[in-house]
């Protein structure tokens, strides 16, 4: 392993291109569709589900969020007839979320485009060099952060 400059450095370089993508793709769908890369993650979610579409706790996870983030980002898409929220028939308590045939059009120009601009951001790279990124990425263990048996750090 390098030294701990060079892993910082590196760490840091790899946030600032994926949270520069990140923005530059929010403001591409805000620009172009009026939603947010939220939304399309809500879509795009819901469009590997159907036609049974997704429990709300379901989408939740998949979407890496807490129960009331997927409650906001859902809320404005059901109410622009892009999704649908119905009881489940098996358990009253639960809401499944599915995509109507609006929001499944609108998901596939969203992704089309999203490809689109993704490309764009990548097309400085060769084929090989875009495999070796993956790869070297890859290699990346978030897993090994380990907390740390200590007491916590008192100031």
């Amino acid at each position: 392993m390098s030294d701990n400059h060079e892993t910082l450095r590196t760490w840091l370089a790899l946030l600032r291109v994926s949270r520069g993508l990140e923005k530059a793709v929010d403001a591409a769908f805000r620009r172009r569709f009026g939603h947010s890369i939220s939304r399309f993650d809500v879509l795009s979610a819901l469009d590997r589900a159907q036609p049974r579409g997704l429990r709300a706790g379901a989408l939740t996870a998949k979407l890496m969020v807490s129960d009331g983030a997927t409650t906001q980002v859902t809320a404005p898409l059901v109410r622009e007839g892009l999704v649908t929220r119905r009881v489940d028939p098996s358990d009253g308590r639960v809401a499944i979320f599915a995509l109507t045939k609006r929001g499944k059009r609108i998901f596939t120009d969203m992704a089309r485009e999203h490809r689109q601009w993704i490309d764009e951001a990548f097309a400085t790279l060769s084929a090989a060099q875009l495999t070796a990124l993956r790869g070297l990425l890859g290699e990346i263990v978030p897993d090994k952060i380990v907390k740390s048996e200590r007491a916590p750090h008192e100031p």
